[in-house]
């Protein structure tokens, strides 16, 4: 009777100990995976978030009666191009303010805006025919008082019929009045004025001129005279 050899052969691996390696490098992929994308996630809530808040301001910014321009350089002062501001005067009219640029200097006040060429569609005045829209060279458009101050060349018309050519006025939206602190002339229906300073009252229907004010009245005998209106 023979005694059996030994299988002196090396023992081999059980067969899961060779998978081992590639499924800790399989976890370690998959983890690293999960993380990619639970940044992308955190990033597109965040890109919502942003959106949903510019609408946000969009929208108040239309409901105080300023509208978004339609470019913005920022830079030392932020520079709008063709912005657009609307409101209602305490009668209820409205009226929309337009320029073809518009300047917000950094460090100031925030509701004063500069324009540039600025434009007002407004039942109070309008600008001179031969303007083509524009009132003024320039502006300065206080969100909150609703005033517009036009500087340099102001040309504008009432409802009455005068159009007026001066270097100043200030146009108080919310009392429906038209204050110029600077000489003013001025054509109409019934001749032609100038003065020093004026104001436009009761939508344009009363004009009281002062200072200085020299009147020629159109008439059967068109004489001059002098006085206030």
């Amino acid at each position: 009777m023979t005694a059996s050899t030994a299988d002196t052969s090396p023992l081999q691996p059980l067969a899961h100990t060779a998978w081992e390696p590639r499924l800790a490098t399989t976890l370690a992929e998959a983890r690293q995976r999960t993380a990619v994308i639970r940044l992308l996630r955190i990033a597109l809530v965040g890109l919502t978030a942003l959106i949903v808040l510019a609408i946000t301001v969009q929208i108040l910014m239309r409901s105080f009666g300023q509208a978004a321009p339609l470019a913005v350089t920022v830079g030392e002062d932020a520079r709008m191009i063709n912005p657009r501001f609307t409101g209602r005067d305490e009668s209820g009219a409205p009226y929309v303010v337009t320029a073809e640029a518009a300047i917000r200097r950094r460090g100031e006040d925030a509701r004063i805006t500069e324009l540039e060429s600025p434009q007002l569609d407004y039942a109070l005045l309008a600008a001179d025919q031969a303007a083509d829209g524009v009132l003024a060279r320039s502006g300065i458009f206080d969100a909150t008082a609703r005033t517009l101050d036009l500087i340099a060349d102001v040309r504008f018309r009432t409802s009455s019929g005068y159009e007026f050519l001066a270097e100043h006025a200030r146009v108080y939206l919310s009392e429906d009045r038209v204050v110029g602190e600077s000489a003013v002339e001025g054509d109409g229906p019934m001749g032609t004025i100038r003065s020093d300073a004026y104001e436009i009252l009761d939508g344009g229907a009363r004009v009281v001129f002062t200072g200085n004010v020299r009147t020629h009245i159109l008439n059967e005998s068109s004489d001059d005279t002098g006085g206030q209106p």
